[in-house]
């Protein structure tokens, strides 16, 4: 994946804690509200993640093919990294910065999405060759730091994660970000407990119908 498709799209939805017994479902409600890029997260607490995250990963390429794309979200080992690469992720996320795994997702032709906060961190995240930078933790009373600090870093693409759901999500986009990725807006663990997976489809639209009026 490219940095043009996440300008065209705009948006990244994020499957944290969704066990691969539930990721078809939870797929298909994503891809029905209009979702094409989703990242599945590993949890670094959870022995089985690296099972959890590249099953998933398959599931939903099997579903989709090249109708969607998929990547892994909070790689911080180049173990995750590496499973990432082998179960078809086409880019990788992490809430920090570590040079080697922006070089092995450089290396193998994915997209690479660190994570990083202040100025320092964020041009360093850029120079080592992130494609993109997840500017993170920023909440939505934290709206104006973030358009302080990309002012002077306007070069630097970047993709606001935290705080992100229908009523902050044009404020996010007017800091300049080609990007957002939510999660808990979308989906949790009651929706799915109970099986209503048309929440997840409409909680989409409502997102993607704001970016719709930027």
């Amino acid at each position: 994946m490219n940095i043009g498709v996440l300008k065209k799209h705009r948006f990244i939805a994020i499957l944290r804690h969704v066990n691969h017994s539930d990721i078809k479902e939870v797929a298909r409600a994503l891809y029905d509200g209009g979702v094409r890029i989703i990242e599945v997260t590993f949890d670094p607490s959870n022995q089985e993640t690296v099972y959890n995250v590249t099953k998933s990963i398959n599931i939903i390429r099997g579903l989709y093919g090249e109708n969607i794309h998929i990547g892994a979200g909070t790689v911080l080992t180049m173990e995750f990294a590496e499973a990432a690469y082998r179960a078809g992720a086409e880019f990788m996320v992490s809430p920090c910065t570590d040079q080697k795994i922006i070089a092995y997702a450089k290396g193998h032709d994915m997209l690479s999405m660190p994570g990083a906060y202040t100025p320092t961190e964020i041009m360093n995240a850029y120079n080592m060759g992130a494609d993109v930078v997840k500017i993170f933790p920023v909440l939505p009373e934290n709206i104006g730091y973030l358009k302080t600090i990309i002012s002077p870093l306007s070069h630097i693409p970047f993709v606001p994660t935290g705080g992100i759901n229908p009523a902050t999500i044009q404020d996010f986009f007017n800091t300049g970000a080609i990007a957002v990725a939510a999660g808990a807006s979308l989906v949790n663990s009651n929706i799915i407990q109970n099986r209503d997976f048309k929440i997840i489809t409409e909680n989409v639209r409502k997102h993607l119908d704001r970016i719709k009026e930027k």
